[in-house]
Formats: structure tokens, sequence, C-alpha cells
């Protein structure tokens, strides 16, 4: 995976190691990415594809980043009215608004930055621009929950997540 990835993501492919690269799946084909195009009903930054055709999955340090075969999907919620009481409640307690911020954005990832349950999502509201969508981070256990850029394009995200400071300590256990 990682001699097919350092063409384009050079840095990743360097660092991964260093971050307990494990589970790695098996490349997707151009006719399994076509078809997880056409069910999920947008078109996929070129760069993600590029990361599919090395691997359709894969764990970083002990999983705290997951990219897997159950990624990308569509975070969509019932409306407010649906939620059972105890939903409700919950909701209430928490505050901000409900759905929450992530509410039609693609998620490509499992990523315990801040909280495990967070994610790593396609904010696609804009459609693509110069082939791309914003990545963006949603903290889940915020209150109230949020969501923040990361990076303009999944290239700039994968050059640069390994860097980050809340993974830091991360490679030196």
């Amino acid at each position: 995976m990682l001699e097919r990835s350092a063409a384009h993501f050079p840095q990743f492919s360097r660092l991964a190691p260093d971050f307990d690269l494990e589970d790695v799946q098996p490349p997707a084909s151009e006719a399994e990415i076509a078809a997880l195009e056409q069910s999920l009903g947008v078109p996929l930054p070129e760069s993600y594809k590029q990361l599919l055709r090395c691997s359709r999955g894969f764990m970083l340090m002990g999983g705290v980043v997951q990219f897997g075969d159950q990624h990308p999907f569509f975070h969509e919620f019932e409306p407010l009215d649906r939620l059972g009481e105890a939903q409700r409640a919950v909701v209430k307690r928490r505050g901000g608004s409900w759905p929450p911020p992530s509410n039609g954005m693609l998620c490509f990832a499992e990523f315990f930055m801040e909280a495990d349950g967070d994610q790593v999502l396609f904010d696609v509201s804009r459609g693509l621009v110069d082939g791309e969508y914003p990545v963006v981070y949603y903290a889940h256990a915020a209150s109230p929950a949020s969501v923040r850029v990361l990076a303009r394009s999944f290239a700039e995200f994968m050059e640069a997540f390994l860097r980050y400071e809340e993974f830091a300590d991360e490679d030196e256990e």
C-alpha cells in the first residue's frame, strides 16, 4: 500500500509506519469506485479515489484513525420530532441545534483526535471545487457538537494529519 500511495501522498507514506499501520485492505477496483459513487449519488474527489486505489482501508495508532470499507457514508439524522424521548432529552441537555452540524456530510474515516467517535467528513454542500471537497472534523462529544475545516482537499489532509499536534505523542509511545 505505501509503495502505491507514495506518489500521491509522500508525507503520509513516509510517516505511516511510525504510527502502527495495520489492517491494510486491498485496493478498490475502478468498478468498485464507480459503484460507490453511484450508490452515494455524488462524485468522490480524485485524491480520495487515489487512496482507494491503494487500499480500501487501514488503521493507524491502534484504531485512533480508521479508514474502512464501511466508509464513506452520509450523516443523515432523523427529524427531532421523530426521536425517542430519551434521545430528545440528550439533545436538550447537550444544547446546540438539531440536526447536528455534520448532517448531509460524507464521512470517510473515524478520527479520534479529540474523542472516541469523532470523524472526518467531506463537506459536499457546495459540490466539488477544483475537483475537491473541504475536509472537516466532526467533534461529536463537544457541547454542542461542532465541525471545523481541517483542509481544503483530501490530499492536503492526508499529507498533514500525521503531523497534527494531537498525534505528536502517539508515535513516541
